[in-house]
């Protein structure tokens, strides 16, 4: 049997991949530029900092990164002085098998003396850069790849619409100076979805291990997720879920077997600041005539209707599984867990269903899919913009709940289509075009 030699590149074929190259060079050096030079003009970064550098202090100190010390270096340099009230306190709350994550960036500044020994300085502003740029690429994959799930193709001057919104909402851009985890959790839970999609069982069970960051935001959503695996009694799940997790467990207690204590400690050290909000404080503020004592009637009601929703889609289709996902991010905010603003950057995929059930029902979807998307864009800096110009705790309150509540409305304002794919031939033409 012969086997045909691939052909050699043509000299225009050379010339035109050099082309792509060097202007893909420049653009990412460009975008680094720009992101470190953002790090150097805008405050903030203080999530990114306490990992990276309880990461440092571990692996060059053999300090413990629970330390207090810890936590007022990422003050520092978030703030330029110590927390005060109302602000992050920024205690380390990443569980220790998941903090070898921030290892690389730990190292990046420490493997450039090798390079220059003379002019090493440890640039924290470098380092955010680098990190401003992986979840920059992390929000568009995760936009990517909802719509891939929901095997919706947009117009493509909506689809570039669609991408920079990603990265330009106030919730995106909120999280990404905060440097907080999130947009990373975020598309590990969108790549959870699409791994069970594919039926890659083993691979959604390992990125499961990987969720362990934040359980005011993703609680409800791994409970979820686990239960309906179960009923499904897709165990492949859970094999890769308990061969990853037994992997990063026995890794952290060999390189730190004390660390159960003091993350603990952390932990609950954090739970009782008062940084962040609560959707029961702010509905109180916003609404002074509702009586504290039945405040336990929302986050309960809440809690029952995601019970009833679980259930209803437990034998249903994939499609209706992603649109319980959504809604159980979109909820969780308002149960009452203490969260912050960039936290609510995990429910922007939810918009991708509402976008896409607008178009699929309506003659003409993109022009609601327009007004909708200034509202969902421009509304948030409002309130941004007035709760500083203003000093208002009102136009902060809004901003808080805005979005939780705008998502779970569209979730259900769109759900008995969206949960239902067209059927009918003339629905069918509807959403070609």
């Amino acid at each position: 049997m012969e086997f045909q030699k691939k052909p050699r590149l043509t000299p225009n074929e050379i010339s035109l991949l050099s082309l792509i190259g060097f202007v893909a060079a420049i653009v990412v050096s460009v975008l680094i530029g720009v992101n470190i030079g953002l790090s150097r003009t805008v405050e903030g970064g203080g999530e990114f900092y306490l990992a990276w550098i309880g990461a440092r202090m571990f692996l060059f100190n053999h300090v413990d990164p629970y330390n207090i010390d810890v936590a007022l270096q990422a003050q520092q340099l978030a703030y330029g002085h110590a927390a005060a009230s109302g602000q992050n306190p920024y205690y380390l709350t990443v569980p220790f098998f998941l903090l070898p994550i921030y290892f690389p960036f730990a190292l990046i500044s420490d493997l450039m003396p090798a390079l220059s020994p003379s002019k090493f300085v440890v640039d924290p502003n470098m380092v955010r850069g680098v990190w401003l740029i992986l979840n920059e690429g992390a929000l568009l994959t995760t936009a990517s790849l909802t719509l891939r799930l929901i095997e919706w193709p947009p117009r493509r001057f909506f689809l570039i619409a669609f991408f920079l919104l990603s990265i330009f909402s106030f919730y995106s851009v909120s999280a990404l100076l905060d440097g907080t985890p999130v947009i990373l959790l975020c598309l590990l839970y969108f790549g959870i979805l699409y791994a069970l999609q594919n039926e890659q069982d083993e691979l959604a069970g390992a990125l499961l291990v990987l969720t362990f960051f934040r359980w005011e935001v993703g609680l409800f959503f791994f409970i979820f997720v686990v239960w309906r695996v179960y009923y499904e009694k897709r165990f492949r799940v859970f094999n890769g879920f308990g061969m990853l997790a037994a992997v990063l467990l026995i890794v952290s207690f060999l390189m730190n077997p004390g660390w159960v204590i003091p993350f603990l400690q952390s932990s609950f050290a954090d739970l009782h600041t008062d940084y962040g909000f609560t959707s029961g404080a702010v509905l109180l503020r916003l609404w002074p005539a509702f009586d504290a004592h039945l405040m336990w009637i929302i986050p309960v009601g809440l809690m029952i209707l995601l019970g009833l929703e679980w259930y209803a889609s437990r034998d249903r289709d994939f499609r209706r599984f992603i649109w319980t996902c959504c809604l159980t991010l979109a909820i969780t905010p308002l149960i009452g867990f203490r969260t912050d603003l960039s936290n609510l950057v995990v429910l922007f995929p939810g918009l991708a269903l509402i976008f896409a059930t607008v178009v699929e029902r309506w003659h003409h979807g993109y022009w609601l899919n327009a007004l909708l998307y200034l509202i969902v864009l421009l509304l948030p800096w409002g309130f941004f913009i007035r709760s500083v110009v203003y000093q208002s705790q009102f136009y902060q309150d809004l901003l808080s709940i805005f979005f939780p509540i705008f998502i779970t409305a569209g979730l259900y304002w769109t759900r008995w289509w969206f949960i239902r794919p067209p059927r009918t031939w003339l629905d069918s033409v509807r959403s070609s075009h």
